[in-house]
């Protein structure tokens, strides 16, 4: 689990990046990335009135949908027929 609260938590206080990542053992681009996001959404210490850990971090690491992609499946009689042409091609060449 993020260790969010705790981080936002010291950064109130006035405590540096660094000092919050070897209070905290979160690295210090965690750190950095926690309070930017933070500040992005106008969130500080205190939490805003019912908000917990899990809803502090799904609104500050909103889940990307992605799209799945098809492989590419090669056409293998276009590949046979480029290596029979050419003696010093292999697969490997081939594929890139």
């Amino acid at each position: 689990m993020r260790k969010i609260e705790e981080v936002l938590r010291l950064s109130a206080q006035g405590k540096s990046v660094r000092v919050i990542s070897r209070e905290t053992g979160v690295s210090r681009p965690s750190v950095a990335t926690y309070l930017e996001k933070a500040a992005e959404h106008e969130i500080g210490w205190p939490l805003p009135t019912g908000m917990d850990a899990k809803s502090l971090e799904q609104l500050l690491f909103a889940a990307v949908e992605t799209t799945k992609s098809t492989p590419v499946i090669p056409n293998w009689q276009e590949v046979a027929t480029e290596i029979q042409a050419h003696n010093h091609l292999t697969l490997q060449l081939l594929w890139f």
